[in-house]
């Protein structure tokens, strides 16, 4: 199911165009019957619009739920999420170092923007550059290194004022009035759909190609929601971890003194001793979550 749900995924975007010409092809083949102001006046006609409608709501929760649902349980996010929890648990311990090292990583960046564009131009100096040339010298945009959420879960749920809860209770009958509304809802649709009906057999035809057309709709909905939902979880959010282990790993390097920073050298010299006491060694253990991990993007 796996294998064939990442050919889906590969091809979804054939599949949603030839969806779409075969939901088009049905429509060519019914013909509008009556006037436009007598279609809008038949009750009928916005029965069918909210009924669509009420559908394809329904089908945007259920593909991003069960999207979801299964990214979370698939092997790439569940070595992801051990990964991350790993890399919380070290900086959580050392957030202010770390973001020290951020900020110097940042000034690293830009020095070396501007140095390879130095160079770039001719292996000139500052003073050396032409006007143009310093304006877009002074312009120059380094790679900025943003730890924003850094130590966050991979998936939580928060609440309207920012707040992430730990209640892992459940309240009797919670939830259960909203439910009884947007079923009583649902009932008040199908009653309107089927009040004073009478089957007539030459209708069938008609509904068949109605329904064509309102299936492929769905589908196309279903795809377009699932499709990148689940695999938000089984690539995109992988990468980035691996990224940020990435990050971490070339921090304890630094705080052990086994790299420098541009602008940091002689900061760096004075103070080497302390760096030596106050080495760390948090290395976190993942060459075997991260090799997997690297391994199953590139399949």
């Amino acid at each position: 199911m796996a294998k064939f749900m990442d050919k889906v995924y590969k091809n979804y975007v054939w599949i949603v165009i030839a969806l779409s010409l075969l939901g088009y092809f049905a429509y060519r083949v019914l013909s509008f019957d009556g006037t436009l102001q007598s279609t809008l006046q038949d009750p009928h006609t916005w029965i069918q619009i909210i009924f669509v409608i009420w559908l394809n709501v329904n089908m945007v929760s259920g593909a991003y739920d069960s999207g979801t649902s299964n990214g979370l349980n698939s092997e790439e996010f569940e070595l992801a999420d051990d990964l991350n929890n790993k890399l919380i648990t070290n900086v959580n311990n050392e957030m202010k170092d770390f973001r020290d090292y951020v900020r110097k990583l940042n000034d690293h960046e830009l020095v070396t923007v501007r140095e390879d564009y130095l160079f770039k131009v001719g292996d000139k100096t500052k003073e050396e550059l032409t006007e143009e040339e310093l304006a877009e010298y002074e312009n120059l945009k380094p790679i900025r290194h943003n730890i924003y959420g850094f130590n966050l879960p991979l998936y939580y749920e928060v609440t309207k004022n920012g707040h992430i809860d730990y209640q892992a209770s459940i309240k009797k009958n919670e939830g259960k009035l909203k439910k009884q509304i947007r079923k009583g809802l649902t009932g008040v649709l199908y009653g309107a759909m089927t009040v004073n009906m009478m089957f007539a057999l030459e209708n069938v035809g008609d509904a068949f190609i109605s329904l064509i057309i309102i299936s492929v709709g769905l589908m196309i909905t279903f795809l377009m929601t699932y499709i990148p939902q689940v695999f938000k979880f089984k690539y995109e959010i992988p990468k980035k971890v691996i990224l940020k282990n990435t990050l971490y790993n070339s921090y304890v390097d630094f705080k052990n003194g086994k790299h420098k920073l541009k602008r940091m050298v002689d900061e760096d010299a004075d103070k080497s001793d302390s760096k030596k006491d106050d080495a760390i060694d948090n290395d976190i253990d993942d060459s075997v979550s991260v090799s997997k991990l690297q391994l199953k993007q590139e399949t």
